[in-house]
Parts: C-alpha cells; structure tokens; sequence
C-alpha cells in the first residue's frame, strides 16, 4: 500500500506540472531525453535559456525544472519580467547558477546592472560560466554570502545544493559545513554607491539574516527604497530560531508594506493569519501605489513570447 500511495503522489505531482499540462507528450520525451543525458556523461547540460541566452544546467531538481518548464519556478519569473526594466538594478542573493541573474541581464540592459551573491562551493563555477557563455557584461559576481555582518561565517553543504545555506541553529548530521565569506547589503551598497531597484532573495531561511544587514538601505524613503521579492516559509525560518512575525516587525518598522504574489500572477495584501503549507514568495515595498503602477499587467506567457 505504501508503494502505490508513493507511486500515486509522485503521479499527481508529475501530471500538474505546468509544462505537462501544456503538452504531455513533449513533456514526457523531455523527461526521457534529460535520463538520457545523465546516463551518458556527468557533464553540465547547456541549452538554450529565455530568447538568445543559453544556460548550462547541473543535475539538480532545480536543473531539472529549468529544462522541463524553462524556470525552476515560474512565478519568479514573471514577476521579473513584469516589474523590470531597461536601466535597473537587481541585488539577487542566492543566485543560484543564475537563472533569474540571466533573465534580468537581459531585461535591463546595457544601462543596467545585476549583482549576484552565490556562496555554495559547486554552484558558483555554473554561475560564473552562464554569465561567461553569454557575455553578459553587466552583471557583478560575488562569491560569497550575504548576511547581517562582514566576515566569514559557517555553511552548511548538502548534496543537493539548492538547499545549502548559512548553518542553522540545529544541523541534521547530513551536511557539510564550510567556511565562506559574508558580507551584509549595507556594506556592500557602500562600496559602489548605486540605487537598488529590486532584491530577489532564496537563502533557505536565513532571510531575517539579510534583511538585519540592510538598515541603512531599509531606511531610505520610499521613493529609493528597493522592493524586495523573498520566500516565505516559517519551518525554515525556526530553523534559524526566529518566527515570520519577526521579520514581519522588522518590516513593518520600516514602513514596509507586505504583499502576496500568487501562483495566477495576482498581487493582494499578505494576511499572516492563513496557514500556508508550502513555500510562496512575498513582495515588501514601501509605496504600494508607486509599485502597482510600475507593475506590467502582462503575464509571463505573454513576456516570454
């Protein structure tokens, strides 16, 4: 009974992937032809990524969806291609092998800016090589965490490296911890001086962490404020012995208002008091009628076509 009851989850999660719904059969030969990929060579896979980019995929479950359904999640990217434009600047902190540091690239341009932050030993050499192959001259690499101070700091390792992150409070025993440099926001935007329009941060939970080593950018008046685009996930955050309301609060003590972006492309008011059972992305902004003005109303079928 357990086996079919696994063998029928992993089907419904199978059957409502988007780009099963979409097309099943394409759907279904992808997945055969990244089997296939991997049962040859251990080799990163390249293809091609948004119009003229391309990217260079390890075998991840990240790396997975990306080649399945373009994204490793969709909603990220719609909202980057709704709210960015030419000349902007993102701060993208857990880069990652820098799907969403590529699609911005190229959205703000030559007159803009992307500064990635991307401190896990097998992924940072990914990055760097996606924004080599694609001669992205206006993104900043960073080989480092961010945090709320400089230095170094501890990082726990997984081998899935999507979920590697700033060590926790209580470690499970299946990581390792590595040593690697930290540097906080404030600190950082000292240095070069230049407006944040837009912080997309996926740091496993140690969000408040980075929130922490940006009060001086926090405090700016809303006019200069950055938006920011963090997840949302109170498991991992007590991970990091904190609660969602305390970095609501911090938040909040900024003037900073708390909006919800749903999986329809829908932006409403965040209600803390839902219960929520799975990782969601939150949007904080300073002026809600200056943000929703800025916000294209076009969808991501429509800004990827």
């Amino acid at each position: 009974m357990t086996q079919i009851s696994e063998y029928e989850m992993r089907l419904k999660r199978f059957l409502g992937r988007p780009d099963v719904k979409e097309n099943f059969i394409k759907a279904f030969v992808k997945r055969l032809l990244w089997r296939l990929h991997w049962a040859t060579t251990n080799k990163p896979y390249v293809i091609p990524f948004k119009t003229s980019l391309k990217i260079s995929i390890p075998k991840t479950g990240c790396g997975s969806l990306i080649y399945y359904q373009g994204y490793s999640e969709l909603e990220t990217a719609d909202f980057m291609m709704r709210f960015l434009r030419p000349g902007m600047m993102l701060i993208d902190v857990g880069a990652h092998i820098g799907e969403y540091t590529l699609l911005a690239a190229q959205v703000v341009g030559e007159s803009g800016q992307v500064h990635g932050f991307e401190p896990t030993p097998k992924l940072f050499p990914i990055l760097s090589e996606n924004v080599r192959m694609n001669n992205l001259r206006n993104v900043h690499l960073n080989c480092m965490a961010v945090s709320d101070r400089t230095g170094d700091i501890e990082f726990e390792v997984f081998d899935d490296p999507s979920i590697s992150s700033i060590r926790k409070q209580v470690t499970s025993g299946s990581e390792q911890l590595v040593k690697v440099a930290t540097t906080s926001l404030d600190a950082y935007l000292s240095q070069i001086n230049t407006k944040v329009d837009l912080i997309k941060v996926d740091v496993e939970g140690a969000e408040k962490l980075v929130f922490e080593g940006a009060e001086k950018l926090m405090s700016l008046p809303s006019s200069e404020a950055p938006v920011w685009l963090f997840e949302y996930s109170p498991h991992a955050y007590q991970s990091f012995g904190y609660l969602a309301s305390d970095l609501f609060k911090l938040l909040h003590h900024h003037n900073y208002n708390i909006l919800q972006f749903a999986d329809n492309g829908e932006i409403k008011d965040f209600d803390p008091s839902i219960v929520v059972n799975k990782v969601i992305n939150l949007i904080a902004t300073k002026d809600k009628t200056r943000f929703f003005n800025m916000f294209q109303n076009q969808h991501l079928s429509e800004t990827l076509s």
